[in-house]
């Protein structure tokens, strides 16, 4: 499922031409070459997904803990940087915002998946 979401970031990343099939703002909006470089990342993602649904109750031993309660606001404030930035122009602050859900999600895999 890596290599799904590896080659949908490629496909994303790589050159469009240009035509949007809708715009989020100005300057930000999906070509259809990035449509399907995201359908192939919600996939493996959604793989990621399942499996830490499964396995959820390795997450919820950390429950009471003050950093296990410091993740709604972080992922609230992660996604509000990406939606504010992308839809106002604000340049690079949406990746402020994607850094801190990575940084999460990270933690939250790494917790699931170490055996």
């Amino acid at each position: 499922m890596l290599i799904l979401i590896a080659a949908g970031i490629v496909v994303i990343i790589l050159p469009d031409n240009g035509e949007r099939l809708f715009y989020l703002s100005r300057d930000h909006g999906p070509s259809l070459q990035d449509a399907i470089g995201l359908l192939l990342v919600f996939i493996g993602y959604g793989w990621f997904l399942k499996q830490t649904w499964k396995r959820r109750e390795k997450i919820l031993q950390y429950k009471n803990r003050f950093s296990f309660k410091l993740i709604p606001p972080l992922i609230v404030i992660g996604i509000a940087l990406i939606i504010v930035s992308v839809i106002n122009d604000y340049g690079y602050w949406w990746l402020c915002g994607a850094i801190i859900l990575i940084i999460l999600q990270s933690i939250v895999f790494y917790i699931v998946f170490s055996d």
